[in-house]
């Protein structure tokens, strides 16, 4: 499991004090770019692409202007084109979002999906559930 922590900010909530949906998509993406980082892949210079191809997000609880929250980070299935990030996202140690979304590797050129690559998938494999 990879764990990042985010702070909602005064800019991140609507008019009722909760955090806007799209700023809780912005948190999913942030905590997985700093895993892909904080594992050596240099995102600025690679020669594909990864792309999203499904999402489902299941909201239990609102996050509300300066929670601190905690981002813990899985890989729920890993395929020859294609793998499944596990979000849980907490707040005091509670789960308040689950989310799963889908991923593919493409050709940066072709924008065709490719196999994923040997270094993405041995850093995917990190933090694979165990089935």
């Amino acid at each position: 499991m990879y764990s990042y922590p985010v702070n909602v900010e005064f800019e991140d909530v609507d008019t009722y004090g909760i955090a806007h949906h799209t700023k809780i998509i912005a948190y999913l993406e942030r905590a997985r770019v700093h895993f892909i980082a904080d594992n050596n892949i240099d995102l600025n210079s690679l020669s594909y692409g990864i792309v999203l191809t499904n999402m489902n997000i299941k909201f239990k609880l609102p996050l509300l202007m300066l929670e601190k929250i905690n981002i813990e980070l899985r890989v729920k299935k890993i395929d020859k084109f294609k793998f499944e990030w596990d979000y849980i996202i907490k707040k005091e140690g509670k789960v308040v979002i689950r989310a799963n979304i889908e991923q593919v590797v493409i050709d940066i050129a072709t924008k065709k999906i490719i196999i994923i690559p040997s270094e993405m998938r041995k850093v995917l494999e990190t933090i694979l559930i165990e089935t």
